[in-house]
């Protein structure tokens, strides 16, 4: 197994909206890191910010009557690299705790946009999955949306609207974009995931509702021009060959793609699942989906093709869901809608469906990151200030 001996801290939860479905994919991913040879450490980030751990909260069922509060806290060494784990007293000392890697299950702020990622690199602990300038790219949609087009990528038209002191002026600027782009709109957070905050504007009396909803989440609101009886697709993709996934097409109950249609079809969260890899939690699995997506090969290949340039353009890695609007049947109506630098159930059913199985994924995903992090520091031998000349030495060798 090619985890033996390796310890992984897995950290979910997070101060986010997004915080409930963090756990399912944590709770998914860790019985796979441990049946492939793992030491896996749960890292409950609560909605507080604590950080906690407890060996039981590897499974569902811990979460299910409440959210934790009491467990052993958990920080981070940065000078040493490594986790200390139980409370500091005059009876009891707290443990360190060396980690091969840590593997970022948050969704949201706070997690998936680089935070996390770049706390393990100022420690020095290898981390699955994006850095965190690509993180911070991919989760802000309009950054993103630029990046993109730049590279030649088709993308739904769109600007970014930061939110004004005033709720008068944030509507003000919101209208303005709105006219242009021409309605009907989709307004959304620019930084959230799941679906959360976003709105189909039909025209301007609806867009004060949508504005309002969409800047209690985020700082900055995204305006884009509706892709009209648009069907979603999406592809994930990583480093590792094969590179693009199968497709799959999300199925909603009309409208742009809800919260509900993606995570509560049964009324709540974690209901029923359909698709491959039963057994593995539902959560993320729990929309009905079309798995793989009825797609001709010229309109296939395509997808997986800008799903890769997409991620390569962005510089991510790990695994990524890119997903797509489709309207029509020609190839060419495809674009790029936005990136998920840490897709619900990391996108394993996607993987799963090409071939790729949940525990090679996880091997390859954490292996990944450990290689990566065995680049040498970036500092200069000796102290530059102590020449008096101010120039900076040649590189040795």
């Amino acid at each position: 197994m090619t985890l033996a001996g390796r310890t992984v801290a897995v950290v979910f939860g997070s101060r986010s909206v997004e915080h409930e479905i963090s756990i399912l994919t944590a709770c998914q991913l860790m019985p796979v890191l441990a049946a492939v040879g793992a030491e896996v450490v749960p890292v409950y980030v609560t909605k507080d910010g604590a950080w906690l751990t407890r060996p039981e909260w590897s499974e569902v069922a811990a979460f299910r009557q409440r959210l934790p509060t009491d467990g052993d806290p958990v920080s981070l060494d940065l000078a040493q690299g490594r986790l200390v784990v139980g409370p500091r007293s005059w009876r009891s000392r707290p443990r360190p705790l060396k980690v091969s890697a840590v593997f970022p299950c948050t969704h949201g702020p706070l997690g998936e946009d680089g935070t996390l990622a770049g706390l393990c690199q100022l420690a020095r602990i290898p981390c699955v999955g994006c850095g965190p300038a690509s993180a911070a790219l991919v989760m802000r949609k309009a950054w993103c949306k630029q990046v993109l087009a730049a590279a030649g990528l088709p993308v739904v038209p769109g600007w970014a609207v930061p939110v004004a002191p005033t709720a008068a002026a944030t509507m003000a600027e919101a209208a303005r974009v709105a006219e242009r782009l021409g309605f009907p709109v989709v307004v959304k957070p620019d930084s959230l995931g799941s679906s959360i905050g976003v709105t189909l504007v039909d025209g301007p009396d609806a867009l004060g509702d949508a504005v309002e909803l969409a800047r209690a989440y985020d700082d900055t609101i995204l305006v884009e021009r509706a892709v009209i009886a648009a069907r979603d697709l999406n592809c994930a993709v990583k480093r590792g060959v094969p590179r693009a996934s199968e497709i799959e097409r999300p199925l909603g109950r009309g409208g742009i793609l809800s919260y509900a249609d993606k995570y509560a079809p049964q009324g709540k969260l974690g209901g029923g699942s359909i698709g491959t890899a039963e057994g593995k939690g539902a959560g993320a699995k729990a929309a009905v989906r079309e798995l793989p997506a009825d797609l001709g090969a010229i309109v296939r290949e395509r997808v997986q093709r800008l799903a890769v340039a997409a991620f390569d353009a962005c510089g991510c890695s790990g695994t990524v869901r890119v997903d797509f609007l489709q309207s029509g049947d020609d190839p060419d109506s495809v674009v790029v809608n936005e990136l998920n630098p840490i897709p619900g159930s990391l996108a394993f059913y996607l993987w799963e469906a090409t071939g790729v199985s949940f525990p090679v994924l996880a091997e390859e995903l954490v292996m990944e990151a450990v290689r990566q992090r065995q680049r040498p520091d970036l500092t200069l031998p000796g102290n530059l200030l102590a020449t008096g000349t101010g120039a900076v030495p040649a590189a040795a060798g």
